[in-house]
């Protein structure tokens, strides 16, 4: 945000001279910079990273405390971002494997197996598309069994700092249908060639090119299948819809707490409140009609399994 918004409007200006004017300058600049009036989640940002800078400066003396702004808020709430129901993503999940034999041969049948691979990682990891699973390497990715469960690790980097994620059961199988199409790496072993940690691409075709048109393939599949509109939201889903449909089961069927899902998806706790608060309510189904107290302590323990296993 500084490197962005603050130098490039307030350059060399004192902060002793950043009045209410000039702060109502840089909002209109602000404003034509975007092309729209910034959401609230980015007025909080900028407020955020504002915020330090006079922190800063008032520590080093340039200012005192009594002159620092109060900065408001007074952007509009962002909307709900669109994301894949159970019922939906049950269907997508089931309608993929016919929709990539249905294909051309060759690129075409390709690019589908490997759109049908990405999209249950992403929606298995909650990894972001394009920025991390577009950086993500075989190096990056570990394989480990404790209690003999077998899991795996992601180590992703890119929007945010970097951060370690676990997927869901059934991630590897996903993975080692990609390894087994590389044409560079399907000869070895899969065991052994997550040990060797190659500085090769995951998200690939046969030949190891990376495809910059996933997106467009998604979009062609769920316009074709019916799946492309959200009937919540009214947006049309996205390969980032994924992501939040990892964070709505999470929440929703598995229980998980909101810190243990911030870290999973590389976030702050706070991002996770704003955009999922409207979950609450589901959250806490059991408990809001009452019956978690109409069952005994065992058949609680067992309706919480069998949600999780959803």
């Amino acid at each position: 945000m500084i490197d962005s918004y603050f130098i490039p409007f307030f350059g060399k200006t004192y902060i002793t001279n950043i009045d209410f004017d000039k702060i109502r300058e840089f909002n209109d600049w602000r404003v034509a910079k975007i092309g729209r009036e910034p959401k609230a989640s980015t007025l909080n940002t900028h407020n955020s990273a504002f915020n330090k800078v006079y922190a800063e400066a008032v520590s080093r003396g340039f200012i005192s405390q009594a002159k620092v702004p109060v900065l408001a808020n007074k952007g509009e709430e962002g909307t709900r971002r669109p994301a894949f129901g159970m019922e939906d993503y049950r269907t997508m999940i089931r309608k993929l494997p016919s929709w990539i034999a249905s294909g051309k041969k060759g690129k075409s049948e390709n690019m589908r197996a490997l759109l049908r691979d990405y999209v249950l990682i992403l929606a298995n990891t909650g990894m972001r598309h394009g920025t991390e699973a577009q950086n993500l390497r075989w190096r990056h990715v570990n394989v480990f069994t404790e209690d003999d469960l077998e899991y795996v690790e992601f180590y992703l980097h890119g929007k945010t700092k970097p951060h370690d994620s676990i997927g869901r059961a059934g991630t590897v199988t996903y993975l080692k249908r990609i390894h087994a199409r590389t044409n560079a790496i399907k000869h070895i072993p899969f065991d052994v060639m997550i040990k060797q940690k190659l500085d090769l691409p995951v998200f690939c075709l046969p030949d190891g090119t990376v495809t910059e048109h996933l997106r467009q393939t998604f979009k062609a599949f769920l316009k074709a299948n019916g799946l492309l509109k959200c009937p919540k939201t009214g947006q049309d889903r996205t390969l980032y819809s994924l992501r939040h449909t990892y964070a709505t089961f999470a929440l929703i069927n598995d229980g998980m707490d909101v810190h243990v899902l911030a870290k999973q998806m590389g976030t702050s706790i706070g991002m996770i409140e704003r955009h999922y608060s409207h979950l609450t309510a589901r959250m806490k189904k059991t408990m809001l009609t009452g019956k978690r107290y109409d069952l005994s302590p065992e058949a609680y323990a067992a309706q919480l399994a069998s949600n999780s296993g959803a």
